[in-house]
């Protein structure tokens, strides 16, 4: 999309010192645990029940980009 990443990291202890101040980031630490693994996913019985064949990430991204593109946003 051509704009500048606009993000930065915050190291677990940086998360938890500003959590003291920051109730959300108090939360967000207890949390950490999701962020330090991959997660595996297995949709197999859903999609079989209903059908369903998802879109991978890749094309979906690129649908929404174009829809926005559309909407001029």
């Amino acid at each position: 999309m051509n704009v500048n990443n606009k993000v930065q990291i915050l190291s677990r202890w940086a998360v938890k010192l500003i959590g003291i101040f920051v109730p959300i980031l108090r939360e967000m630490y207890e949390m950490l645990y999701q962020y330090d693994r991959d997660y595996y996913f297995d949709s197999s019985k859903f999609n079989n029940y209903f059908n369903y064949k998802p879109t991978i990430n890749l094309k979906a991204i690129q649908d929404t980009l174009a829809e926005l593109k559309k909407m001029n946003i």
